[in-house]
């Protein structure tokens, strides 16, 4: 009864993503990107709306605050509904998944230190609307709200070809799997055209390395490795992260590595909180947050062949 008077105040008085995430207002032109030539560029792409934050925060955070990268994307490929998207409750303004995508921003605008408007508008990618949201002139989200879910079609049953197309939540647009690489393809190249160098980050699907990982975690990894060779980025390098695996290993981060993690999942689970979702400070994702452990890195001077051999793991047995 208590927990429901509560949700009734927050719906009655507007207690929501306003007081934690910084929108800009309605009309708020969208900054402007820089065309002149940059040296850097990095992209983290991942499955899930918090993927970034659990397993590669710290590189995140650190690269959102590095002033010698010129821009920053990040690229979510599934809404994170897991199949709870027409559960939303009375007196609740979003969704589960869109409570998740609000808490994946206001954790990249804290490590920005809200020093930028956050502005969300609807844009065209291959023929299919897709939400992007930015945050200054240099850091862009793209957010594809494609279903994540066991009982509707994912994107790793997209890769491993159990099933030919997927649905986006929002827009209902089919994607075939060669139409989410062309997406991708299509923003990384818009994104990167005046860089001289890109950096991407990827969850691990080694199978030995990253074992018992979420087949959305290996599938969109698996797409991200097969666009690879195929960009006109000169020179590109590519790191992977371990996920689920590092709940055995130790607390690795330290100082304000280690309190900007936990700051951070606290901000977005009061995120979920203000939306009248259940905060994730749970065990079961409490075990990940204060570590992060890089698996492997690739770098720009050595042969892409390596990046086909990590390819090669989607022939593997399932």
């Amino acid at each position: 009864m208590k927990k429901f008077f509560l949700v009734l105040l927050r719906f009655f008085f507007g207690y929501g993503q306003k007081n934690i995430i910084p929108y800009a207002a309605p009309n708020t032109p969208v900054p402007t990107k820089d065309n002149r030539t940059i040296q850097k560029i990095s992209f983290f792409i991942v499955a899930h709306p918090d993927d970034i934050e659990l397993f590669m925060g710290r590189e995140a955070r650190h690269q959102v605050l590095d002033n010698n990268i010129e821009r920053k994307v990040f690229i979510v490929l599934s809404a994170g509904d897991a199949n709870r998207k027409n559960r939303k409750k009375p007196f609740r303004t979003v969704s589960w998944w869109q409570a998740r995508e609000q808490a994946h921003t206001a954790a990249i605008s804290f490590w920005n230190d809200h020093k930028n408007d956050v502005i969300e508008q609807e844009i065209k990618v291959n023929d299919r609307y897709i939400t992007e949201i930015t945050i200054g002139s240099n850091i862009s989200l793209y957010n594809f709200r494609l279903p994540d879910a066991d009982k509707n079609t994912s994107l790793a049953e997209l890769v491993y070809q159990q099933k030919e197309t997927i649905t986006d939540l929002v827009h209902h647009q089919n994607y075939t799997l060669e139409d989410i690489k062309q997406s991708l393809i299509e923003i990384i190249e818009s994104e990167s055209k005046h860089a001289q160098q890109a950096a991407f980050y990827i969850m691990d699907c080694d199978h030995e390395r990253n074992p018992d990982d979420h087949k959305d975690h290996q599938a969109t990894s698996l797409i991200v490795l097969d666009i690879l060779p195929k960009l006109s980025i000169r020179e590109k390098s590519l790191s992977g992260y371990l996920t689920y695996f590092i709940k055995t290993k130790p607390m690795n981060l330290e100082g304000e590595d280690k309190q900007k993690s936990f700051e951070t999942w606290a901000l977005m689970g009061d995120v979920l909180d203000c939306c009248g979702y259940k905060k994730n400070d749970d065990e079961h994702h409490m075990q990940w947050v204060g570590k992060e452990y890089k698996s492997f890195s690739i770098k720009p001077d050595q042969d892409m062949d390596e990046i086909h051999n990590l390819n090669k793991l989607r022939n593997q047995d399932k």
